[in-house]
């Protein structure tokens, strides 16, 4: 199943509430991704952060400077017991 995002609202602290097709929805804490460095570094200038927009068909939200994220990935990382293909490739490394 491939997840369509259909609206995101900004939260406080650097969390996005992102709906989804299904109508479901999920928040994304963004500090821990943040607090790594780098590129997404950027993402903690309240400016910045403010700037993300639904990419196309849904299928990722997005910032300028090319920084994205997949709808499946945050989907499956709020719900992983969704994610069947990360089961099966669990259950193979554990054989």
């Amino acid at each position: 199943m491939l997840y369509k995002i259909t609206k995101l609202t900004l939260e406080a602290d650097h969390k996005l509430r992102i709906f989804y097709a299904n109508e479901s929805n999920i928040v994304v804490d963004f500090n821990p991704i943040i607090e790594k460095g780098g590129v997404l570094a950027k993402l903690a200038a309240p400016e910045f952060f403010a700037q993300v927009s639904i990419g196309e068909n849904g299928r990722y939200i997005q910032w300028p400077e090319e920084i994205e994220f997949c709808a499946d990935a945050l989907w499956f990382e709020s719900h992983p017991k969704d994610n069947k293909f990360q089961a099966s490739n669990e259950e193979l490394l554990t054989k």
